[in-house]
């Protein structure tokens, strides 16, 4: 039998040797600055700082065989005195939970007050899940909006997800604390898998001095990252793509955030090439805040 080795576990974050990796076929030159992709690499993968207390919590193990089994949906959290969330007074917002809420669940034993959202629900309404657990059925973007459109639902199995069209409810992370009546409260956990719109959501807080503000009262953000925009297939593009989300993760730093853990995620994983640089395309980072 071979000595297992550190390369061999798939949640380093790291491509995989021989990955199949998507390239863009519109190869033309970017005319603007040039712009190193390394640099983003870097920020996605090196921790500015540690946290001693990391917990993975949720989620579910699927295995192949023995050498091959996954955990899909665990998000990990900080418990350092600093940042952890405490009993009885920690309020979490959870958004994108499709209908996976073993994370939640876990962080509702702390008796946290857990506000879970999702617009894609299909068979889900407002209300209480469990003790300390909420559902709203709504969706977090850059503005707030009312709108029909055409979703896959995410609380069905195979054949039983489909295309629909239903009305979706978008609200902004300032509207959303108003409506729940935490102005005044720290949000201990904000998580976030909400399938590349990360980008735009914090992308609009951070351009806002303003607006801004709301990320003072968050000690950790739980980012599901999608780079989902380097599937096109221009080149030009794929570069605009890289200079959003360093520019984007530059910005939560200067608020105060710091990169503690991040992984790739294995359950479904992509790659796509950026001017010969592969990226893995989705992965679970963990910032806390502290200024």
């Amino acid at each position: 039998m071979r000595t297992w080795r550190e390369e061999d576990d798939p949640k380093l974050p790291r491509p995989l040797r021989n990955p199949y990796v998507l390239r863009a076929t519109i190869q033309e030159s970017p005319d603007d600055a040039p712009w190193d992709p390394q640099r983003l690499q870097e920020i996605l993968d090196l921790p500015t700082s540690t946290c001693r207390r990391l917990r993975g919590l949720g989620g579910q193990l699927w295995c192949g065989d023995c050498h091959t089994c996954l955990t899909d949906g665990n998000k990990y959290t900080c418990f350092d005195p600093d940042v952890r969330p405490v009993p009885g007074a920690c309020i979490v917002y959870s958004v994108g939970v499709g209908a996976e809420i073993s994370w939640d669940s876990a962080i509702a034993r702390f008796n946290c007050s857990i506000f879970a959202m999702d617009m894609t629900l299909t068979t889900w309404t407002n209300g209480m899940l469990r003790e300390n657990l909420h559902f709203l059925d709504v969706g977090l973007a850059d503005f707030n909006s009312d709108d029909t459109i055409n979703m896959t639902s995410a609380d069905g199995d195979g054949a039983n997800k489909k295309w629909e069209w239903r009305t979706a409810h978008f609200r902004t992370l300032e509207t959303l604390r108003d409506i729940l009546g935490h102005n005044q409260r720290t949000i201990d956990i904000l998580k976030l898998d909400i399938e590349h719109w990360e980008w735009d959501v914090l992308g609009g807080i951070l351009t806002s001095p303003t607006r801004a503000r709301i990320l003072d009262d968050v000690k950790q953000i739980a980012l599901e990252i999608h780079l989902d925009g380097f599937k096109n297939a221009s080149t030009a593009t794929r570069v605009a793509e890289g200079r959003r989300v360093e520019r984007v993760l530059r910005a939560l730093y200067s608020r105060g955030f710091h990169l503690v853990h991040t992984e790739l995620n294995t359950a479904q994983q992509v790659y796509a090439e950026v001017k010969g640089h592969v990226f893995p395309l989705y992965r679970e980072s963990l910032f806390v805040r502290r200024p």
